[in-house]
């Protein structure tokens, strides 16, 4: 709104130095392994950097769920988010409760490789929260993953890592592999059935359907982002973890779909929990779509993925949820492509978000 436009009645409140714009948000974080000693990690084999992420979780020199969640999004607020969807895997890693940045929307993670291994409350903690995660493929078995889809049918959200890296694709097109190897050697069954693609066991879940967020993607083919597109599953982009396992750029733009909701992973996977970061790499491994549909991906989108459409914009009649940004470049910006790639230019500096609709204490 200009300001010849504002109502007189309306007294103006002035920030010099600063640009306002819509708080990013993440549609895909862990708040554990905060402290996770990742840069000495297997990266070239997915399977065996799952193996040194559980061999170091079940380890007792590393940070409490309660105090990584702390530090995670501390980091997340100091760098300017607003929203995010999380993965709850340990007892305590939810997070702090509602009047703080950024806001949390917790969903319990299942990690159930056998169908005996499903609590009786997690289903019923997800339709009172809204949301559910499920890990992934190889990591939950499908009796389970079908009741986790069966009980979020009438609304809500359910996020699952889907098309991960190729070693998931073999296990479910043939029992067989390094995941395969992984699971046996911890003793975890390895999935009875047989999918030709994560999209069809997808389908076979019943979870290819509006509400379903797929996380990652990064060995999905053109025809089977398109297939998601069109069953109205929403698409999550994690740039920091992308860049982390030095993969080549996901064919979002071949496949000719919208770009997706953005997230950061973990510091298991990620140097920073950052936003302005993970936009300002999504820009720099796709850079066709251009700076400006890439600022809506980290706004609009991830606020419509999330189901939470009153954010992601400073138009009339959403919430006033705010980024605040201190560089004196984007004061003297006018036009919107320019003043979006600044801001996805990793460059600028941000001061915090500031919500109108919570009381916050100064």
């Amino acid at each position: 709104m200009a300001e010849e436009d504002v109502p007189s009645r309306l007294e103006l409140e002035r920030f010099p130095g600063e640009t306002w714009t819509a708080a990013p948000v993440m549609a895909h974080a862990h708040l554990e392994s905060y402290d996770a000693p990742s840069l000495d990690w297997e990266r070239d084999d997915f399977p065996s950097w799952v193996e040194e992420l559980l061999a170091w979780r079940a380890g007792t020199a590393r940070l409490g769920a309660a105090e990584s969640a702390a530090l995670s999004l501390a980091e997340l607020e100091r760098f300017g988010c607003g929203l995010v969807l999380t993965h709850v895997g340990e007892s305590g890693a939810e997070g702090h409760g509602a009047g703080t940045m950024p806001e949390v929307l917790a969903a319990r993670e299942i990690f159930a490789p056998d169908s005996k291994m499903l609590a009786t409350d997690a289903l019923s903690q997800g339709r009172t929260a809204g949301v559910l995660a499920l890990h992934a493929p190889y990591s939950v078995c499908p009796e389970v993953a079908r009741q986790v889809f069966r009980s979020m049918e009438g609304g809500g959200l359910v996020s699952l890592h889907l098309g991960e890296f190729a070693a998931e694709r073999e296990l479910l097109q043939a029992g067989t592999g390094a995941m395969a190897a992984l699971l046996q050697k911890n003793g975890r069954q390895v999935p009875a059935g047989r999918w030709p693609s994560p999209v069809a066991w997808l389908q076979d879940m019943g979870g290819a359907r509006p509400g379903t967020l797929a996380v990652h993607g990064g060995d999905l083919q053109v025809e089977e982002l398109q297939q998601l597109q069109q069953l109205g599953v929403g698409m999550v982009f994690c740039p920091g973890t992308h860049a982390y396992f030095e993969r080549p750029a996901t064919s979002y733009l071949a496949a000719g779909i919208p770009l997706p909701a953005l997230g950061c992973d973990s510091r298991a996977s990620n140097a920073r929990l950052d936003p302005l970061r993970e936009v300002a790499l999504a820009w720099s491994q796709m850079p066709e779509a251009g700076p400006q549909a890439w600022w809506d991906a980290l706004t609009r989108r991830g606020a419509a993925l999330l189901q939470r459409r009153e954010l992601g914009s400073l138009a009339v009649g959403y919430r006033a949820r705010i980024l605040r940004v201190t560089d004196p470049i984007l004061t003297n910006l006018n036009d919107a492509q320019e003043a979006c790639a600044r801001l996805c230019s990793g460059e600028v500096e941000s001061v915090g978000v500031t919500d109108f609709g919570l009381q916050r204490a100064s």
